[in-house]
């Protein structure tokens, strides 16, 4: 602003509304030339458009038509950060409602405005404390609003207008809600802050109000109807020597420290709401981290049973239509083709075994059991250990001993725990066989059923005292190596399809079944995740309705913060990091809440695999749900607009 500069000037400005069809003129070709220092009442009835100017004055609003200048600048060419920026260090703002925060104390309340000046706290707590001293406030620094009487309250919405060194104090009605000794008071301290050089425009209904000031402007039905100055009090000295123009400094947005802080106030305000969003999100998360922990669980589970069996193993099935002779036996796999896969190079061991149902007694004890005929190398093949007496060996195999290692299930269906079952003779089919060993413990395999279920006696016996002839049911193969799986595979089909002149077999690999049960419980675990990834999309709408609402209910409170100097990005910061610190600790107690359901569910015998990315997904996912969904609540924000936002009952 130059010398010849006023400080605020209106050449024929207008406003008009549209109520439906109906256009309402709130002012007509107002023009006005108000200097740096002055002492201005603004009078005039409800209607009579006053409130309206103020709002244009304070650039909360913009003209219909005509032109408004603040030290030279022609408002309506700055964009809203500029309009922000000129708010946030010309104007201060004081209501008839006082418009302070009701979960700040005094001093906090006066110090926002700085916020928006990028002022660290520990600088804006003194220069708050300071302006409350100087308004005999300095007692009731650390009071919330509601602990504060009407005259109290003024005073704090007067310092906070002055905190940030305003060149010009609108003041609307600022003695309409006080008692007659609380205005007078009210209307003397904004003589006092006018004679240090503050341009003061009171806004009042009250004549007599008016008359306080040394200049009156008096409206009806939007048209200025009188003006005329009478000095009352001496000339100020000059309030700033610095040009509005360098005083329109647009500042960063506040930091996301600042917005996390303002965040959180605003959160414990609403306590029990804030926990009810935060259970959508704990639920989603919390579900994610646990189907997936039980999918996984599953997943390892298998695949540790089909491990236990051991990857480097190949088996070899009878397959093919039309091989069953008509006494049952499936002819396709023999001994000869044992010994012959046997020959391949990178084959460790063949376990050749066929395997049948047979009734087993032990004195008054009958169990329906599985009998395996096999070889000894079918013990090491299978990985199976000893928990009392010894495997068979060849020298049983080719006297067709009598002989049997037995499973844990058989034992405690035939013998008591007191008994040991080394070396008793059990029936099978009215012959009696010797029990030389019993197997350790294996539990389920990884079609579910029951490893222990079995009794293994030497192949020839069971030839010739169950099968009557030489074909196998499996022949298993194990590999030197797991990287020799693949070639051998290939090579025993080459082989039998030599041998016999035609696929009659199926050669699988534990390998390819690991790849089957892992494609499959993918699979599962995708749908388990899918699932619950629901619930967290639901918690995500939860989200945006409680923020929606919660952009409704504060609708004041951004009025006020635009009003005194932040800007629409600040405000769409402020609601998003507000939504984002909803996610961020429902994520963490999310995830909390799911790997503790893993823990005690694993109690109960259900398989949980703790994993990290599962968790990490779940948890960044809710960041992204505190993104999307609290943008739309936090645009609707930024939008707003202050006139009708500070309107708010």
């Amino acid at each position: 602003m130059v010398a010849s500069d006023p400080l605020i000037q209106l050449d024929n400005i207008s406003r008009s509304y549209s109520l439906g069809e109906i256009t309402v003129n709130a002012l007509s070709d107002v023009s006005l030339t108000i200097e740096q220092g002055e002492f201005v009442a603004i009078m005039g009835q409800s209607g009579s458009g006053k409130s309206t100017l103020m709002n244009i004055l304070g650039c909360l609003d913009k003209p219909t038509a005509g032109c408004y200048r603040v030290g030279g600048i022609d408002v309506a060419k700055l964009n809203n950060d500029e309009l922000s920026a000129l708010r946030l260090s010309t104007f201060g703002f004081v209501f008839q409602r006082y418009q302070l925060l009701a979960n700040y104390n005094a001093w906090e309340n006066v110090a926002m405005p700085g916020i928006y000046r990028q002022l660290p706290r520990n600088e804006r707590q003194p220069h708050a404390m300071q302006l409350l001293a100087q308004l005999g406030m300095a007692e009731r620094a650390e009071h919330k609003p509601s602990e504060l009487s009407g005259g109290q309250q003024q005073r704090v919405s007067i310092a906070r207008a002055l905190v940030n060194g305003a060149e010009v104090i609108l003041a609307d009605e600022p003695t309409g809600a006080l008692d007659s000794n609380s205005g007078a008071q009210v209307l003397e301290l904004l003589r006092e802050f006018n004679q240090q050089g503050v341009t003061v425009i009171l806004i009042t209904h009250d004549k007599e109000i008016a008359q306080q000031a040394n200049r009156v402007i008096s409206l009806k039905d939007g048209l200025v109807i009188d003006d005329h100055t009478e000095l009352k009090y001496p000339t100020p000295k000059q309030h700033s020597d610095t040009p509005v123009r360098n005083r329109i400094k647009v500042f960063p947005n506040i930091s996301v420290f600042e917005s996390i802080r303002i965040a959180a106030a605003s959160l414990r305000v609403n306590l029990f709401r804030t926990l009810l969003t935060l259970l959508g999100i704990i639920i989603g998360v919390a579900s994610v981290v646990l189907m997936i922990a039980i999918g996984e669980g599953g997943k390892a589970e298998v695949l540790g049973r089909i491990e236990s069996i051991g990857t480097n193993l190949i088996s070899v099935r009878p397959g093919g239509a039309n091989l069953r002779r008509g006494s049952g036996d499936i002819a396709t796999l023999t001994l000869d083709d044992a010994a012959a896969i046997a020959q391949i190079p990178g084959v460790v061991a063949v376990a050749p075994e066929r395997s049948t149902r047979a009734t087993l007694r032990f004195g008054g004890n009958d169990y329906s059991g599985g009998i395996k005929g096999a070889t000894p190398e079918y013990f090491s093949v299978r990985d199976w250990q000893l928990s009392q007496g010894i495997f068979f060996n060849q020298k049983d195999v080719d006297q067709f001993a009598s002989v049997m290692v037995i499973g844990a299930t058989i034992r405690d269906n035939l013998f008591t725990a007191s008994e040991d079952p080394i070396g008793r003779y059990v029936l099978v089919n009215s012959t009696p066989y010797q029990v030389i060993g019993v197997l350790q413990a294996k539990g389920a395999d990884p079609m579910g059923g029951d490893m222990d279920d079995e009794v293994l006696i030497p192949i020839t016996t069971a030839r010739l005292k169950f099968f009557g002839r030489d074909y196998l049911s499996t022949i298993t193969v194990k590999a030197e190596t797991t990287e020799d799986v693949t070639r051998l595979e290939q090579e025993v089909e080459d082989l039998l399809l030599a041998r016999h002149s035609e696929e009659d077999v199926m050669v699988r690999s534990t390998e390819s079944l690991v790849e089957t049960v892992t494609e499959a419980q993918n699979t599962l675990t995708l749908l388990l995740g899918s699932i619950a990834a629901i619930s967290l999309f639901v918690g995500g709408i939860g989200v945006m309705n409680i923020m929606l609402v919660n952009v409704s209910e504060r609708r004041r409170e951004i009025g006020l913060r635009i009003a005194t100097g932040a800007k629409p990005g600040d405000i769409l910061r402020q609601f998003n990091i507000e939504a984002l610190v909803v996610c961020i600790c429902g994520g963490t107690l999310g995830i909390l809440a799911g790997f503790g359901g893993a823990f005690i569910i694993s109690y109960f015998g259900v398989a949980v695999a703790f994993t990290a990315l599962p968790a990490l997904l779940a948890f960044a996912t809710s960041i992204m749900v505190g993104l999307i969904f609290g943008y739309i609540p936090a645009r609707k924000a930024a939008s707003l607009s202050p006139i009708t936002a500070l309107a708010e009952e």
